[in-house]
């Protein structure tokens, strides 16, 4: 936080693994590249334009988070909770869910019988 505060937006290769981030303000941030999110609690938290592309995002709670026009393009994504989430505009093309890719944003999210 302390860097994020300081204006530093780049955060790549970073492990937030088992994290409690609920209602923390990362807007914009870009954890690009090789960052790991896996049980990290973003509940209620601020990530309008937060770049996760290229990450692994597993059992990760984004309940009720403004997500808009965050991306998880390229992303390996699973069991994600997106309940109550805003993902408007949030790009998740080229995304993997439990071997589903996501080929265009019309695509998301995926059914179920898909994502099997």
């Amino acid at each position: 936080m302390r860097r994020y505060e300081s204006g530093e937006r780049l955060f790549p290769e970073t492990d937030l693994s088992e994290t409690d981030l609920s209602g923390i303000k990362l807007d914009g941030a870009s954890f690009d590249r090789f960052s790991w999110f896996f049980s990290s609690n973003f509940e209620g938290a601020s990530l309008q334009g937060t770049s996760f592309r290229e990450c692994n995002v597993k059992c990760a709670n984004f309940r009720n988070a403004n997500l808009a026009d965050a991306s998880f393009e390229l992303a390996a994504i699973e069991s994600i909770d997106l309940e109550g989430a805003n993902t408007d505009g949030t790009k998740f093309v080229g995304a993997s869910f439990y071997g589903y890719t996501v080929e265009d944003d019309k695509d998301f999210p995926p059914s179920r019988r898909d994502a099997a």
